[in-house]
């Protein structure tokens, strides 16, 4: 087995490959759409400003999922890469590198996808080559005290395991991040915003740090749980947040 690869292309010895039971996280904060693919892009053109250079492609691949339009959109933040553009000895070709931003037409499949790059302004130019992005999270947001998530009913019966009412929750911040924050597990036994009781603490800033991002909760009896954020200073309209749970 060869070292991990960080290529947004993915590892060329291996393909990443589902959990045969086909079981996904739950997303309590944010979404992320299961259906949508990588979207692979024939490259037309590429441009370089500032440091910021926006390749624009024609999709030929991927996409797909469950969004209102015939393709999910690229998103700002996700992780995408180019391959076989000749343009300044091939400048434009980075993997990975992080989405700033996207410039979608979902009726023609073409679109114009921008990332940090330093180098020496170039002109619009033709070029070819491949682009891909992968899917991204949704984060929710902005981010406020006393946020909460959609709730999510545990299924357990009294003949399951133990482990059938154990889950790890897991936390991101997106954005810029607050200065400090407590994200907290509740349970409720009936799906009322005032029934809810806290069992433990999922995620925690300090200091503009994330200092805690998850925690395994077991033997969770309530049949109602959700997310909240309990304690907030900082931040800005940007802030988000993503939460999972996985069961």
């Amino acid at each position: 087995m060869g070292l991990y690869s960080n290529s947004a292309f993915g590892p060329p010895y291996k393909e990443v490959r589902r959990m045969g039971t086909n079981t996904e996280p739950n997303y309590l904060f944010g979404e992320f759409d299961f259906d949508t693919q990588p979207f692979l892009f024939n490259v037309t053109q590429v441009s370089l400003t500032s440091n910021v250079a926006s390749v624009t492609g024609t999709l030929i691949s991927g996409g797909g999922g469950k969004g209102p339009s015939p393709y999910a959109a690229p998103s700002v933040g996700a992780k995408c890469g180019v391959r076989g553009t000749q343009t300044n000895g091939g400048v434009f070709n980075v993997d990975p590198a992080t989405v700033t931003a996207v410039n979608w037409n979902p009726a023609t499949g073409q679109a114009t996808i921008s990332f940090a790059l330093t180098g020496a302004n170039v002109g619009a130019t033709p070029d070819t080559g491949m682009m891909v992005v992968n899917p991204y999270e949704v984060p929710d947001g902005p981010l406020a005290l006393n946020l909460t998530s959609r709730p999510i009913a545990l299924i357990y019966t009294p003949d399951e395991s133990d482990n059938s009412r154990c889950l790890f929750a897991e936390c991101k911040f997106t954005g810029t991040v607050p200065t400090s924050a407590t994200v907290v597990l509740q349970v409720a036994n009936v799906d009322d915003d005032a029934r809810y009781q806290t069992v433990g603490t999922i995620a925690t800033v300090a200091g503009g740090a994330v200092t805690q991002a998850g925690a395994e909760f077991s033997f969770l009896m309530g049949k109602f749980i959700r997310m909240k954020v309990t304690a907030l200073s900082g931040g800005d309209s940007t802030s988000g947040i993503v939460g999972t749970i996985f069961g």
